[in-house]
């Protein structure tokens, strides 16, 4: 299967910094952009029981040449589909292969 890198993906990246006294804070390292490919965005619902809204996870498969540094908890902005945020990296032979969820709750 042949992909094309041609889908421009913004990366934001949260660390852990120590601070003074050895606070631990977290601070968002300046966003970039990655050229990578959306392969798939599924979708799937499920309303719990005794809730009123709806609850919609949307799951999208991604792929980077294996150059890009993508690590899990990365969040990835998306054209048109929104924020997800990364769960699962992989790297294959030729491809850096990544799963990423976005979870919504009723009519958003």
């Amino acid at each position: 299967m042949n992909h094309r890198m041609n889908d421009l993906i913004i990366l934001k990246r949260i660390v852990t910094v120590r601070g003074e006294r050895n606070r631990v804070t977290t601070a968002e390292l300046p966003s970039r952009t990655v050229m990578g490919c959306i392969r798939a965005i599924e979708s799937s619902w499920q309303r719990p029981v005794n809730t009123d809204p709806v609850e919609w996870d949307y799951k999208a498969n991604l792929g980077f040449l294996l150059s890009e540094d993508v690590r899990k908890n990365d969040r990835l902005e998306l054209s048109d589909h929104g924020e997800f945020v990364v769960v699962d990296v992989w790297r294959g032979r030729r491809l850096l292969a990544v799963t990423a969820i976005q979870q919504k709750r009723g009519a958003e």
